[in-house]
């Protein structure tokens, strides 16, 4: 079964557009549950004891965060890839005919080439002296 769309990358960047934006949605509903669960502090009298129960909280935290922005990236890059392809208008493609008898080929000679469309090479403007010339500061002896 064939489907026959007129415009084809329309409907290419409707479908990424769409995908884009609901990845982007999800994101944004995973940064909201995740920033709802309840923050706990821990308090004790071993320093050592406190880092290792804050260490797995963080190291989770940060999973999250990376898990987001990549989520966010790619999200945001599928909207902005499917936009111009929404906007991109059909233009119908002519077709031609080809005719089974073969075009006469024209050959140029030397004659028929005008003198006025020959190049003409300038030369190039000689480099002159330098300008300026950098003097290197003495060597100074300290008294």
């Amino acid at each position: 079964m064939q489907f026959k769309i007129k415009n084809k990358p329309q409907l290419t960047g409707i479908i990424i557009l769409f995908v884009g934006v609901s990845l982007l949605v999800f994101t944004f509903l995973n940064a909201y549950l995740f920033l709802q669960t309840p923050l706990s502090l821990i308090a004790s009298d071993d320093l050592a004891r406190v880092f290792g129960q804050a260490l797995a909280p963080l190291i989770q935290a940060c999973i999250h965060l990376m898990y987001l922005g990549i989520m966010g990236w790619i999200g945001s890059l599928l909207t902005v890839r499917g936009i111009p392809l929404v906007n991109q208008r059909y233009v119908p493609i002519a077709r031609t005919i080809r005719t089974s008898q073969p075009r006469p080929q024209t050959r140029r000679t030397h004659k028929e080439v005008p003198s006025e469309s020959k190049t003409q090479l300038t030369p190039e403007p000689k480099l002159g002296e330098p300008q300026a010339i950098l003097v290197p500061p003495q060597n100074q002896v300290e008294e």
